[in-house]
């Protein structure tokens, strides 16, 4: 009887033991080693985040893309008022340069197309304020529609002179951004508006030139 009395009390002393080994110990999660990859995982997010961990994107700038260049049309470049006759022309407007700018936009790009020429008065002319009228048209090359199209008024003076210079500037045309070869998709003409420039809606066959390697500036 002693003896099952003693073994009774050695249970629930070592029972007593257990618990109060249990009780004193670090939770299980904090005694079971981690792997190698959750102690990294915790550590990437407690590591404040620094410069060479986000994805820099540079924006789009207009040295990105291949503006369209500017084509005078045949025919299109000179507007006389007159006889046939050199002797007999009383003014002519000429279109000496052409200028555009492409900005990117988000997914549009804006266009501004700029004109340069001059007022010539000839022998059978005075000086004096004349006009016409210059058109600028925007096509694109996928359908060949026209989807800008406008006539610009212009004026000039030779004040006593007997030639003098004009400009037009259009106001912000804006496009579809396609690509950053925006010349492979848009073509730009220009011309007088005097009856002549039929040639304004080329046949697609028609070969485009060259692009340029830098825009040029629109004019302000």
């Amino acid at each position: 009887m002693y003896a099952s009395k003693l073994g009774l009390n050695l249970r629930i002393g070592l029972a007593a033991a257990m618990a109060s080994l249990l009780g004193a110990c670090n939770p299980v999660d904090s005694i079971v080693p981690k792997s190698p990859r959750t102690v990294a995982g915790e550590a990437s997010q407690m590591r404040p985040e620094t410069s060479a961990d986000k994805i820099v994107v540079k924006p789009m700038t207009a040295e990105d893309l291949e503006c369209p260049v500017v084509e005078i049309e045949d025919g299109a470049a000179t507007a006389r008022v007159g006889g046939p006759e050199n002797s007999a022309v009383r003014y002519q407007f000429d279109l000496v340069d052409t200028a555009r700018e492409c900005q990117p936009r988000g997914d549009q790009f804006s266009l501004k197309v700029g004109v340069s020429g001059r007022l010539l008065i000839g022998p059978a002319g005075s000086p004096g304020a004349y006009s016409t009228d210059v058109k600028v048209l925007v096509r694109r090359d996928v359908d060949h529609k026209t989807i800008f199209e406008k006539t610009y008024r212009v004026e000039a003076n030779t004040a006593g002179g007997v030639q003098t210079p004009f400009q037009v500037v259009t106001e912000l045309i804006m496009l579809p951004l396609t690509r950053t070869k925006l010349n492979d998709d848009y073509s730009i003409f220009v011309g007088f508006d005097n009856g002549k420039n039929e040639a304004i809606e080329r046949p697609s066959h028609h070969r485009k030139p060259k692009q340029k390697e830098a825009s040029n500036p629109a004019p302000q």
